[in-house]
């Protein structure tokens, strides 16, 4: 996503390691190759299935198992795959995230689990990869076709020692999305530097008398997408192997450029770049904002964009774009991570029909209808058409100038809880920067 066979044969891990040492041993590998992070999820990804079990019975049929949130795109690629395949029979199940996390590994370690099941990219979770394969529970997939096209920042979360785990069948991104036909009306232009950001938040006021952007800090997971579009420009971009130094104990959050995205944060609240008192505005009534043209723009995650579609007059054009955190814009950088993602099970009842399900995922043209399906990218740079509202996060990804969501490659679910407290703090004045990353460096140093 055991040892060789024939070339035809799926690999198996059936490897065991400890927990612990696997997890520091891989974190530092994995770190390493990264060009720097994944969600979480924001949860803004949220991976989730269910199953009642691998009942394929024969070589013709297959189970698969996903999240609801994947169920509109497996709904479009697995009746393409059965007509590719005549005969072949795929059976679906999908369920929220609730309850999958606790059933999935109950299901793999008593064999009952689907032929393909959809695992968390990197760690974080019961279901991510990083949980999932000291277990053996994951088929090595290395020898899947295209598995060598993903982009550095994808193999940092779909490897494990050189090994592919996961494939991932899409790519998401984190950045200001824009309302652009309300820009347009008003005269204004994507800002691509930080003077120009903060003179869009000065004119938007003065102009229109409607703030710049919509924070919706009443939700707490949506206050890590300013920080999260920052920091690859800051501190992942410029040094690469940060995440690798933090794992090995030589770096922190507070002696890092971490610190100069929160303070830069605070800069876009006292410029008057958000709406009034942010903590008492969620995020669906900033996505409503956004849509409606109350507001020119919010930092969203892409899957945001169906929401605001879904709200938006007939016709409104939207464009996700990179948030500047300094005055050159040839180091401006995104955060894009591996979306949608899917293992074979190590005792899967059909490898060879998961494989070439898998192999079908991947191919270009399930990769792509994928994508559109779910409102996101290929995992693997294409030049095909996609979403206008995604061409610059594309030109990003083509370019290799994003880097995975941080969280993703995080010790535990800790780091992530004391960063929403640290920004929800920092907009209620009562606590420091400082506070905020010393906060997340003891969540940090408390590991698994």
């Amino acid at each position: 996503m055991t040892e060789p066979d024939l070339p035809v044969r799926l690999r198996c891990s059936v490897s065991r390691t400890t927990p612990h040492s696997f997890q520091r041993r891989n974190t530092l590998m994995r770190i390493k190759s990264l060009a720097a992070v994944a969600a979480v999820a924001v949860l803004g990804v949220g991976l989730a299935a269910c199953s009642s079990g691998g009942d394929s019975a024969d070589s013709t049929t297959l189970s698969v198992t996903a999240s609801t949130n994947d169920k509109n795109a497996l709904d479009t690629v697995v009746p393409m795959f059965e007509k590719a395949n005549p005969g072949v029979k795929v059976n679906v199940t999908t369920s929220a995230l609730d309850q999958y996390q606790p059933a999935i590994r109950t299901q793999l370690s008593s064999g009952t689990a689907p032929d393909v099941i959809g695992v968390w990219p990197g760690g974080g979770n019961a279901a991510s990869m990083l949980t999932l394969v000291p277990g053996g529970f994951l088929a090595d997939l290395s020898e899947i076709a295209r598995v060598d096209e993903f982009p550095d920042s994808i193999k940092s979360v779909a490897q494990v020692d050189g090994k592919t785990y996961i494939a991932p069948t899409s790519f998401s991104g984190i950045g200001p999305i824009y309302n652009m036909t309300a820009m347009e009306e008003s005269g204004f232009t994507v800002p691509t530097t930080w003077s120009e950001l903060m003179q869009f938040c000065t004119d938007a006021t003065a102009k229109t008398g409607k703030p710049a952007f919509y924070l919706g800090a009443g939700t707490s997971w949506n206050t890590q997408l300013i920080t999260y579009a920052l920091t690859p420009t800051l501190v992942y971009g410029p040094n690469p192997d940060f995440a690798a130094k933090m794992a090995d104990g030589k770096a922190t959050f507070a002696g890092s450029e971490w610190t100069t995205a929160l303070d830069q944060y605070m800069e876009m609240v006292d410029q008057g770049c958000f709406e009034a008192d942010p903590l008492g505005v969620s995020y669906e009534s900033s996505m409503t904002a956004l849509a409606t043209g109350e507001t020119f723009g919010a930092t969203f995650v892409t899957s945001g964009l169906a929401g605001l579609r879904a709200e938006a007059p007939e016709d409104t054009k939207f464009s996700m774009e990179a948030l500047p955190a300094t005055d050159n814009a040839d180091n401006t950088r995104m955060a894009g991570a591996a979306g949608s993602a899917y293992a074979i099970n190590a005792k899967a009842k059909n490898p060879e029909l998961a494989k070439k399900f898998v192999e079908f995922l991947l191919s270009p043209e399930g990769m792509a209808a994928y994508a559109q399906a779910n409102g996101t990218l290929p995992s693997i740079p294409s030049a095909d058409a996609i979403d206008s509202a995604l061409t610059t996060l594309q030109k990003f990804q083509q370019e290799n100038k994003t880097d995975p969501w941080m969280d993703q490659l995080w010790p535990n679910a800790r780091v992530q809880a004391a960063h929403f407290a640290a920004v929800q703090n920092l907009l209620a004045g009562t606590a420091t920067t400082e506070d905020g990353l010393l906060a997340m460096d003891e969540a940090y140093a408390q590991g698994e």
